[in-house]
């Protein structure tokens, strides 16, 4: 490309060299023959005149021309000073990139040398593994038992390690089993000498108290609504007791509170929360107590006819008012109303009310209809509140 450009420049000097000294000749020419006169000079000087002239023509034509065609004419002519800044410029930058290469290859020779030297260490290692090998080979059945020896014995120590590590949980669950156990043995051994003589104030099996929780909580929101509703039992006993200290007085066994939290934690519907006595409940003694689920429904609407039986007026009329009670009390724990633990019956009925049925059934001539009629809605926890219509059978 660049000898292109040069045979390009040549040519056009060449052709405007030719031209212009051409015109010049032609120029000369006719000056000499007329004797041709400039600013009063003779001929001859006036010549020479003409033809400096047309040198400095042709030279100025050749160059103006060359800028035209080439721009590193131009360039030659007008940029030389930035051509020169350029160059300055570039070589400061080769300068750099210089000494950047001998900085380069320094280092490049550094880690030559640190590559020589870890290839000798290498060697050396190889070597020393041939040897290592070597003798290693000359006692194969001898390693290969003790191997299997050392990998026996491995095995063993991780399933040691294992067992221990499970055996400290253990350990540690124990311990605080038995802090606990102690501390209600204490309780219990410091009392031990008054149960039989103490004041009962809850019999084995006696309801403590009873709550409904909510559905839809989660195994740990369960948890914490039995401790609350345990710490409420507990403050209630101490009322019971006659305490103004805040202590533990209540106690539930861990695996019973678990079970129970996770009921209420997979049930969809509400369920009735019941705190029993474990064992009688000395007055000031640590108070042994068990908690149960179960399910709260509604079992009978309230003015549900629980039930009616046909009876005789007359003298006989309290022994078949009782006996309709205890028929009116099987009747709703078939539907599932929790009977009392102590008493066993599910209901109740104001003593006035049961004595004006009773004299209103004396007063009658021949049989009449009892009925047994609830008082208000009735859930499964009870009780059953009821009254009685007496409707005589010819009515």
């Amino acid at each position: 490309m660049t000898m292109l450009v040069g045979l390009r420049i040549l040519l056009i000097i060449t052709i405007m060299g030719g031209l212009i000294a051409f015109l010049g000749d032609k120029i000369g020419t006719k000056v000499g023959k007329r004797r041709m006169s400039l600013f009063g000079l003779r001929p001859k000087h006036t010549s020479i005149i003409v033809t400096i002239v047309t040198g400095i023509f042709i030279s100025a034509a050749t160059i103006g021309v060359l800028s035209i065609a080439s721009n590193n004419v131009r360039t030659a002519l007008f940029g030389m000073d930035k051509l020169k800044a350029e160059m300055a410029q570039l070589s400061a930058d080769i300068d750099q990139k210089t000494k950047a290469l001998q900085q380069s290859n320094d280092e490049l020779n550094q880690k030559n040398k640190q590559l020589q030297k870890v290839q000798s260490d290498v060697q050396a290692t190889e070597q020393e593994l041939e040897e290592t090998r070597s003798a290693l080979s000359s006692m194969g059945d001898q390693l290969v038992s003790i191997q299997d020896a050392y990998a026996e014995a491995e095995q063993k120590l991780v399933n040691s390690n294992a067992e221990v590590g499970r055996l400290e949980q253990v350990r540690t669950q124990l311990e605080s089993h038995v802090q606990d156990l102690q501390l209600t043995t204490k309780q219990l051994e410091d009392g031990i000498n008054h149960v039989r003589e103490g004041n009962v104030v809850f019999r084995n099996g006696e309801v403590l108290s009873q709550a409904v929780i909510r559905p839809g909580l989660g195994e740990v929101e369960s948890m914490a609504a039995l401790t609350s509703f345990l710490k409420d039992t507990n403050r209630l006993i101490l009322n019971r007791f006659q305490m103004e200290e805040e202590k533990t007085v209540i106690y539930v066994s861990r695996d019973n509170l678990n079970e129970v939290a996770k009921v209420v934690a997979s049930t969809d519907k509400p369920l009735m929360i019941r705190v029993t006595a474990s064992a009688n409940i000395i007055y000031g003694e640590p108070a042994l107590a068990e908690i149960h689920a179960y399910p709260h429904d509604m079992v009978f609407k309230k003015d549900t006819v629980l039930w009616s039986s046909l009876i005789d007026g007359g003298k006989s009329a309290q022994d078949q008012v009782l006996a309709f009670l205890k028929e009116v009390n099987g009747e709703a724990k078939k539907h599932g109303i929790l009977p009392d633990p102590i008493t066993g019956e599910v209901g109740s009925l104001p003593g006035n009310e049961l004595f004006i049925t009773i004299r209103k059934i004396e007063n009658q001539r021949g049989p009449v209809r009892l009925e047994a009629v609830t008082r208000e809605d009735t859930f499964t926890s009870g009780p059953v509140q009821i009254m009685l219509r007496v409707i005589p059978v010819n009515q």
